[in-house]
This record gives structure tokens, C-alpha cells and sequence, in this order.
């Protein structure tokens, strides 16, 4: 008599993850629907193996029809599972598109045995019920163990070969099923009447439930689409075959946005271009690499439909993105990647991943490039942090020459990034990195309090310093510490806010200029004057001038370079009257007007002639250390 209690067993164990991976986990790829026929087979089997071993044990319970078509099922279920098996490898491994020929010969030998299963009635070669309702095995019923094995042996084959690609956990799980598969043959010599077999099978199904098809170790728990380690197991795959492309996906600055709008209305729209990303490129796989960073992965396919879904893209990411005051348009950056032509590491892949975006819109990646300004910015961020930890951020004064008293009265504090292995590095460098990655709040905060110690100590009072310019970044502007963080350094060193000018970018007021006021009004309330720097450089409007509190506007100085080069002595006649007209503009507003760049006597004469109120450049000097400062002070204002 059999006994059905471990196919029982079996049949709760595939209801749970069928339950667990069509209500709870289920994913859409190819890979997954092949496993999810699987268990469907798998569930035939268990079902039609019960119903033929209680009508094996008391055939009065069913037919003869009901006897042999659960036996059909069974036979012919349990056959298919194992090409299954392999057709669900040929996924993971990434070769269900390249290999359509191997994929037929693989099917010819599930295929003569149903045929064989088919034709059975009339040849009884596999199995057949006597007339006492007894089932037996008929003399091909082997091809039926030769069949599985094969595949099984193939599997294993497939396995080893590709080991790198499919990774040492889903190797590991994969062969754990084969083996568990084997497992019940062996038993059931010894035991013919325990039916195992589909136990065994079951037990090898859900050890690949949990190590290949857990959706929470794939998925991006912000955006609910494949995540980066998703990313990095295609990657493995990917780049052993050809004909594969990666697009990649940039919107800049993640940080700034987060700090503009805040951290769930941003989460909002991610998710809102993640649905788009994954709707269009239905066909392909999406996902989220973090920082805003996206990638969508184009397995075989021509230039001609690349080109056309990278248009799409760009299209999309003309308009705008979220709703009401949260509705932004974001720069997009989306590089084309060929793989294995372009990158053969998934090291250097993940690098053009990652490298940030500057906010300059590219549709040309540059792989060469981009791989080497991704590991100077690893290299500049490791330097940052590196002077954070040892507070050796160094904060050098560059004079700012009072017209009307003809003297110094005050400076611009310019922090110095100097490194013990590497020497100076440009705030060009670490500025811009150090925005992107928030560090400049730290790098802020360390400034802020050196050049208020500086000022408490007294020397620069007695020299005729009134107070020190201080530059407020893009994103100092959109955190709400600021002021605490100012307030307390404050009175830490006993000190008055007037003491202290901040410089904010003209490039801060094309942000959000409603939180951008209401942090300048709020550290006006106690006692900081402002300066617009870097004014004219391209963002000029003047409907912030009415807006924004400024004291002392500063021109750029490329505007006075274009009036007056510093080398050649040389001008254009329509930057000199527009020189001209600025200043005179802003002094009728009631601005104090600064100009930088003044680098030659020549135009210093010039702006002496407009009546400017401050210069600052290399004429005067250029930004030294606290000590030079002060013996340059003693000399000047003598």
C-alpha cells in the first residue's frame, strides 16, 4: 500500500510559496514566470501522484479513466519539470535570447517522452493497470529516469560553467535542488510504497525561493523596483555575453532636492519616475541605483530600439515631474552603454553608475572620461572626509579694499582644502563634491567657527578689520540648523553677528527662493548683513533684488575681464557700458558695489573712476594664511 503523507506534505509546502510569491512577492521577469510554471507543474504532480496512489491502494474509490489519467498527469508533469529546470537556468544566465537553437535540441527529448506518454494506451511501453487495477511499470519506463537525469546532469553542467555569473548563492541553491532531486531515488529503492519524491522536489523549490527569487533582497524599498544588488547580479551575467546594453538614467543632486522640497515629497517623485521607467521599458528590466541614479538594462537588442527608448526618456524628462509648489523639471544626464564593448568590469560599470551628475545635460557618455572623474571624485570625498576627521580644513583671507577710506576693512574667508600626500586641492574640486555629498554643512560649520575664533581674538580689530565675508553654499541656505549652528559658535566666542558678512552665490537665488528668503530674514533677525556674489554670471534676475536683503553686491569678475583684461589691457566697448550702467544701477538701488578680479593698476584706475565702493583681486593680494593676513594689514592700513 503507498503511502501519500510526504505528498501530502508537499502539497502545503508549493500552496505556501505559490501564496508567497503570487500575493506577497511575486516579480514579473522571465526567470520568475518559469519558475512560478514550476510549481504549477509541481503541483500537478503532488496532486496527480495523491489521487493515482489512493486509487492504486483501493480502486474503488475511482475509475479506471480517473486511475490512469492521474498517472498521465504525474508522468508527464514530473517529465516537463526537469527541461523546466534548465530553460529556467538559460534565464538566469542570460541565455534565453541568444540561444534558441540550444533550447529546441533541449526540448527534443521531453518531447519524445510524450509522445511516448501519448501513445502509451496503444503501446504500453511505460506503464499499464492489469485487469486486478494493479499499475505496473512497461518496458520504456526507463526513458523516463534516463530523460530526467540528463537534464539533470546538463543542469549541473550549466551550473559550473557559468558559476561567476549566477553567484556562489544561487549556484549553491540551484545544485541543492538537483541534489534533493536525487535524494528521493535512492529512498525509494529501499522504500518503493513511500512516495518522497515530490517531497524532496518541493523542499528543492523553496530553497530557490529564498535565495533567488526573495523579492526583499532585489527591490528597492523607496521606489518598488529592482534595487542595485539586483543590478550587480545582472551585471555578472550580462557581461559574459554580447549584444547588451545598459542605459543610464541621472537626475543631479539628489541632496539639494531633498533639502529644497524635503525628503518624502522627493521619495514621491522617485517613485513617480521609477513607475514611468518600469511602464515603458516594460520589456526590459529598471533599477534603482540610489542618488537618483537609474539604469535600464536592454538584453539583445538593435541600435534602432535603443535609440528610440533614450528618446523617450528624454522627452518624459522635459516636463515636469511631482505636483503644485513640489513640480520640478529636472536636468537629465542618460548615457548609452554597450556592454561588453564599452566597460568589461562590473567595478568600472557601477563607476559610470555612480559618478555624479554636474547638471550639464548629456546624451553621450563618455566612458574613458567619466571612469577617471568618477575616481578623482571617490579620491576628492575620501580627502574631504579625511580633513573633517583631522579638522585640518584650512581657511585662508583675501583683503577687500575700501575705496572711500583707502584702506582694508575687510575680507573674504576662502576655505583650503591642503593634504598631507596631495597637496592643494581646488575648491573647483572639492566644493561641488562636497555639495553633493552634504559635507559642505560640515565643512561650513568648521569655517564658520575658525574665522570667529579669528576675529575674537582681537588682532584683526586692531587693524582696522570690521568684519570677515563668509560664503554661504546652496545648500547652507536650505537647512534649517543654520541658524542654531551660527548662533551657538556665536556665543561660544562672546561675538556680535555684524562681525560676520555672508556671501551667497548668485547661482543660490535661482533655487527656491521662498525658503532661501526665509533664511535670510531669519539670520538678518539677528544681526548678519549679506553680500550677492558672483553677481552677473549668468543667473542675473532682477526681481530677486527687490526681494532679497542685500547689502553689498559683488560683480563678477569675468564682466570686469571682458571690460579690461588683466593681461592684455584690452576691452570689448559694450562690456565697459554695461560695466558702466551695472554700477550705476546698483549704487542708485542703494547697494554697496564690489568688484572682483581686479588684478592691474589700469583697472583699478577704471573702478575708481565709477566710484565703486570695494574691489578684491591680486592687485591687492590673493588669499593667504591668518598670519601673512595680519603683516599685510600692519603694512596697508599703517
Amino acid at each position: 500500500m503507498y503511502h501519500i503523507e510526504f505528498d501530502i506534505a508537499a502539497v502545503f509546502v508549493t500552496l505556501f510559496i505559490l501564496y508567497y510569491i503570487i500575493f506577497r512577492k511575486g516579480l514579473s521577469k522571465h526567470a520568475n514566470r518559469i519558475y512560478l510554471c514550476m510549481l504549477v507543474l509541481n503541483l500537478a504532480a503532488e496532486f496527480s501522484d495523491i489521487t493515482a496512489a489512493v486509487i492504486n491502494n483501493e480502486p474503488a474509490l475511482g475509475g479506471l479513466v480517473i486511475q490512469y489519467l492521474s498517472n498521465y498527469i504525474y508522468l508527464a508533469a514530473h517529465s516537463i519539470l526537469g527541461f523546466m529546470l534548465v530553460i529556467y537556468l538559460f534565464y538566469l544566465i542570460g541565455y534565453e535570447k541568444h540561444e534558441k537553437a540550444a533550447q529546441l535540441m533541449l526540448s527534443a527529448p521531453v518531447c519524445v517522452i510524450l509522445i511516448l506518454l501519448i501513445t502509451n494506451p496503444f503501446h504500453r511501453k511505460i506503464f499499464f493497470i492489469d485487469e486486478n487495477r494493479n499499475y505496473a511499470h512497461g518496458g520504456l519506463f526507463f526513458t523516463l529516469y534516463v530523460t530526467a537525469a540528463a537534464y539533470m546532469v546538463f543542469a549541473i553542467y550549466l551550473i559550473i560553467r557559468h558559476r561567476l555569473v549566477l553567484a556562489r548563492a544561487r549556484a549553491s541553491a540551484l545544485l541543492f535542488f538537483i541534489l534533493i532531486s536525487f535524494i528521493p531515488i535512492v529512498v525509494q529503492i529501499v522504500f518503493p510504497l513511500y512516495l518522497f519524491t515530490m517531497f524532496f522536489e518541493t523542499m528543492g523549490l523553496m530553497g530557490i525561493l529564498f535565495t533567488i527569487e526573495n523579492k526583499d533582497d532585489i527591490i528597492n524599498p523607496t521606489t518598488g523596483i529592482l534595487n542595485r544588488y539586483a543590478l550587480q547580479m545582472a551585471i555578472d551575467r550580462v557581461l559574459q555575453t554580447s549584444g547588451n546594453v545598459l542605459i543610464i538614467v541621472k537626475i543631479p543632486n539628489l541632496n539639494y532636492y531633498n533639502k529644497m522640497i524635503g525628503f518624502s515629497n522627493m521619495n514621491d517623485i522617485l517613485q513617480k519616475i521609477a513607475k514611468w521607467l518600469e511602464k515603458t521599458c516594460n520589456r526590459y528590466s529598471c533599477y534603482d541605483c540610489n542618488r537618483g541614479h537609474f539604469a535600464v538594462l536592454l538584453e539583445a537588442v538593435d541600435d534602432k530600439t535603443v535609440n528610440a527608448l533614450k528618446q523617450k526618456i528624454i522627452d518624459q524628462f522635459e516636463k515636469p515631474w511631482g505636483k503644485g509648489e513640489f513640480s520640478l523639471v529636472f536636468p537629465l544626464q542618460i548615457g548609452v552603454v554597450h556592454m561588453p564593448d564599452d566597460v568589461k568590469t562590473m567595478e568600472n560599470l557601477l563607476m559610470l553608475i555612480d559618478a555624479p551628475f554636474d547638471g550639464k545635460t548629456s546624451t553621450e557618455l563618455d566612458v574613458v572620461k567619466a571612469i577617471s572623474d568618477y575616481e578623482r571624485t571617490v579620491l576628492i570625498e575620501r580627502l574631504i572626509d579625511k580633513a573633517l576627521r583631522n579638522k585640518s580644513f584650512q581657511v585662508y583671507y583675501q583683503p577687500i579694499w575700501d575705496y572711500n577710506e583707502g584702506k582694508v576693512r575687510s575680507a573674504e574667508a576662502l576655505c583650503r582644502l591642503v593634504d598631507d600626500e596631495y597637496g592643494l586641492i581646488s575648491p573647483n574640486e572639492f566644493i561641488p563634491v562636497s555639495e553633493r555629498n552634504g559635507a559642505i554643512l560640515e565643512i561650513g560649520k568648521l569655517v564658520f567657527e575658525k574665522v570667529c575664533r579669528f576675529y575674537q581674538e582681537g588682532r584683526l580689530r586692531k587693524l582696522g578689520v570690521d568684519y570677515i565675508e563668509v560664503n554661504l553654499s546652496v545648500v547652507q541656505c536650505m537647512s534649517k540648523d543654520l541658524e542654531d549652528v551660527f548662533d551657538r559658535t556665536l556665543s561660544k566666542y562672546s561675538l556680535n553677528a555684524r562681525h560676520i558678512n555672508l556671501e551667497i552665490t548668485e547661482s543660490a537665488t535661482a533655487g527656491n527662493q521662498t525658503i532661501l528668503i526665509d533664511t535670510i530674514e531669519r539670520l538678518r533677525s539677528h544681526g548678519f548683513e549679506f553680500s550677492l556674489d558672483d553677481y552677473g554670471t549668468g543667473y542675473s534676475n532682477i526681481s530677486y533684488m527687490y526681494e532679497l536683503p542685500f547689502s553689498i553686491i559683488k560683480i563678477d569678475k569675468s564682466i570686469l575681464w571682458k571690460a579690461i583684461h588683466p593681461k592684455t589691457g584690452r576691452g570689448q566697448p559694450n562690456a565697459v557700458i554695461y560695466l558702466e550702467n551695472t554700477v550705476r544701477m546698483l549704487k542708485d538701488m542703494n547697494y554697496s558695489v564690489l568688484v572682483e578680479g581686479v588684478e592691474t593698476l589700469e583697472q583699478k584706475l577704471f573702478l575708481e573712476e565709477l566710484e565703486c565702493d570695494y574691489f578684491q583681486g591680486y592687485y591687492f593680494s590673493k588669499p593667504v594664511q591668518e598670519e601673512v593676513f595680519l603683516d599685510y594689514l600692519k603694512v596697508v592700513n599703517a
